[in-house]
């Protein structure tokens, strides 16, 4: 849904600056018109060119617009392997960010930390659903390994995701909607 919406924004912004024509004031004085002899109506090459040259210009406002958007598009295996990354690193990483760079970082570590609660939440019950003595065999220790992993990896994230929201903070960025 967000990414539909950042295209028509996109979308909105190349048509908005092939469209817009800022108008000039009239000059005080009326320079005399020359005759309708002399004046050239524009031929089908004139416009032809100024066409392409106008789709050239839009071309390259859309490569830009694609640029910025996969610049701001933050994936979830860049999370994760900011893991291994020391938090003072992360730190000057997201001090170089500008507030579009952050808040999708945010939003891409918010739904890490979903994805990690509900996976978590899953061998949580998996572990509540067996058996005294299939929690203590292989398939227990399997599961309890799983959540001691999934749960530093949780809270690796979250150290991480509040330094992306401390640094949104010096934006005067609004952080209700990233509670989690």
């Amino acid at each position: 849904m967000k990414l539909v919406v950042f295209y028509a924004l996109a979308a909105g912004l190349v048509l908005s600056t092939g469209c817009s024509k800022k108008e000039e004031p009239a000059p005080a004085q009326v320079a005399p018109k020359e005759p309708a002899a002399a004046q050239t109506p524009m031929t089908f090459a004139q416009m032809s060119e100024k066409a392409t040259a106008v789709a050239a210009k839009a071309q390259a406002a859309t490569k830009e617009a694609a640029q910025t958007m996969n610049a701001l598009t933050v994936k979830p295996e860049q999370v994760l392997a900011e893991l291994s990354q020391p938090v003072a690193d992360i730190k000057a990483k997201a001090a170089n960010y500008s507030q579009p760079e952050l808040l999708a970082a945010a939003n891409a570590y918010k739904d890490a930390i979903l994805a990690k609660k509900d996976q978590l939440a899953g061998l949580t019950a998996q572990l509540k659903g067996l058996g005294m003595t299939d929690m203590l065999g292989e398939k227990g220790i399997a599961i309890k390994n799983q959540l001691t992993q999934y749960t530093s990896q949780l809270s690796g994230l979250r150290e991480r995701y509040g330094v992306y929201l401390d640094m949104l903070k010096k934006f005067g960025v609004d952080l209700s909607a990233f509670g989690i």
